[in-house]
């Protein structure tokens, strides 16, 4: 038997179909893009209609992948990027579809900053207000008055694919804490945030636990998608807290979710936010369990750019960018630390939720290049450099962590943790051992946890993690870690 999850990332849509032990049996993924609307650069949107055939296309071309016959599906759930929403009107006919780099709130988040101040902080954990659902939706007020007036349902990405499967509004307690309108101390819909922007709190969706069954596969769906009618719909969560999931994570342990982005979470028992505090705090996927998340913002985006500045102008830019994704342990291997006093700060960084606006100049650092006895800066020498700049603002923010709650555990997922230079490089700067699972694909898996759950394979998530993540050789530090204490300290300086 087999279950199928779908993920809608930042850059693209993925479908797996697992097994009930994590097993992946089949996959497929497809790019997708947004546009910029007209006289408003800082605003992104995505075409709803275009996305559901993505996502279509990917579950179809998953199930073919696996060989499995669709009688064989149990259960699906989905994840996705947080921050991201789409509106819908009263008959479930889609609004608007923005991404989580939609930025128009910044024009409309003084709304939030009058009406509460630093009390949305506390309420929801999330700052600055310009990023979250409640701004993006007060400029629809002041700017297409006529798309505010009809919204009837506001659904983060991943649940608008669950309604587009079950036709059910629903959401999960990590994802609702994602759009900027939960009040994460009561795990239910703050009044004070909607009234602060004149919306009803009907337009959000019911919260149910992950791995619950929400509803089933309509007849419309199954001929689009090719999920067979009636299959169970198991609520997901946002791809960041799957992806904790897909990690095992638990109470006082940190994981480095290191993939275009590199959100660094602890899971605690108890609610701590304060408005003054430069992280943010969320509500987890599992019962009265919250996430503290310093995050280190562009990470493997920055890897991603710094590998096609070197293939730019290659006869076959893409291949070559793919070869040296394919290749990058054995580019950088044998660099000592400090990638010969190379250092990069070309965007990594600790998380200071309160300045997350204030862009610096991104920077390179290394010896003049025309000294004779200097070894000239070279491709694999500034990969390493780029790769140390993303360990050393991952251990910035487990020390920023560390400063509320004290850590157990360091583990990494995500794209990145899928070579052997990337945990044992962490390991290193770190000084500490560091866990890494073998499905680095976290946000999938953690929504097969959900969907496993749903099917009824486990009694909790908890048992269904412990279950289906399987683990690599833990990555000890080696004699290399004592060099790191000095380069760290020099690239907290630059």
């Amino acid at each position: 038997m087999a279950i199928a999850a779908i993920d809608a990332g930042t850059t693209g849509v993925r479908c797996m179909i697992f097994d009930k032990t994590g097993k992946v049996l089949g996959v497929s993924r497809k790019s997708w893009g947004y546009t910029t609307p007209l006289d408003l650069e800082i605003a992104k949107e995505f075409d709803p209609t275009d996305f559901w055939k993505y996502v279509c296309t990917v579950v179809n071309g998953a199930i073919k992948d696996s060989k499995i016959k669709t009688s064989d599906l149990e259960a699906v759930a989905t994840t996705s990027q947080r921050h991201g929403i789409v509106l819908l009107d009263g008959e479930g006919k889609e609004l608007h579809g923005g991404p989580n780099i939609d930025a128009r709130g910044a024009m409309t988040q003084y709304i939030i900053e009058e009406s509460l101040g630093e009390k949305y902080h506390e309420i929801t954990g999330c700052w600055p207000p310009l990023m979250f659902a409640p701004s993006r939706i007060s400029w629809f007020e002041e700017e297409e008055p006529e798309i505010f007036e009809s919204i009837a349902h506001l659904l983060p990405i991943c649940d608008w694919i669950t309604f587009k499967l079950s036709g059910e509004y629903v959401t999960d307690l990590s994802s609702a804490g994602s759009t900027g309108f939960l009040d994460i101390r009561t795990g239910k819909w703050s009044e004070e945030v909607a009234s602060a922007i004149n919306i009803d709190l009907n337009i959000l969706p019911e919260i149910h636990n992950a791995g619950e069954v929400v509803g089933s596969v309509t007849d419309k769906a199954a001929k689009e998608c090719g999920l067979p009618k009636g299959l169970s719909v198991v609520q997901g969560g946002a791809d960041t807290h799957c992806a904790l999931l897909a990690s095992d994570s638990k109470v006082g342990e940190i994981t480095a979710i290191v993939g275009s982005t590199a959100p660094v979470m602890m899971i605690i028992d108890d609610c701590m936010c304060a408005a003054e505090q430069k992280i943010w705090t969320g509500s987890h996927m599992v019962k009265e369990k919250w996430v503290i998340e310093s995050n280190a913002t562009l990470t493997g985006a920055n890897l991603e750019w710094a590998v096609n500045l070197l293939c730019e102008r290659s006869e076959n830019p893409e291949k070559c960018t793919q070869r040296t994704f394919g290749e990058i342990d054995n580019i950088v291997k044998g660099i000592q630390p400090g990638s010969n006093e190379t250092y990069a700060a070309i965007g990594p960084s600790v998380m200071d939720c309160q300045k997350i606006t204030d862009l610096k100049q991104a920077k390179m650092i290394f010896p003049q290049p025309a000294l004779p006895q200097i070894v000239p800066l070279d491709a694999s020498h500034f990969i390493h450099a780029v790769i140390e700049n993303v360990a050393y603002a991952v251990k910035g923010n487990i020390e920023q962590l560390d400063t509320y709650r004290e850590s157990t555990t360091i583990k990494t997922i995500g794209g990145m943790s899928q070579s052997e230079t990337w945990p044992q490089l962490l390991a290193n700067v770190l000084n500490r051992p560091v866990h890494t699972p073998v499905q680095f694909e976290g946000s999938l898996l953690g929504a097969a946890i959900c969907a496993a759950v749903g099917a009824g394979h486990y009694s909790s998530i908890e048992e269904a993690s412990k279950s289906m993540v399987k683990w690599r050789t833990t990555y000890e530090p080696d004699e290399r870690a004592n060099l790191y204490k000095g380069y760290y300290s020099r690239w907290s300086k630059i």
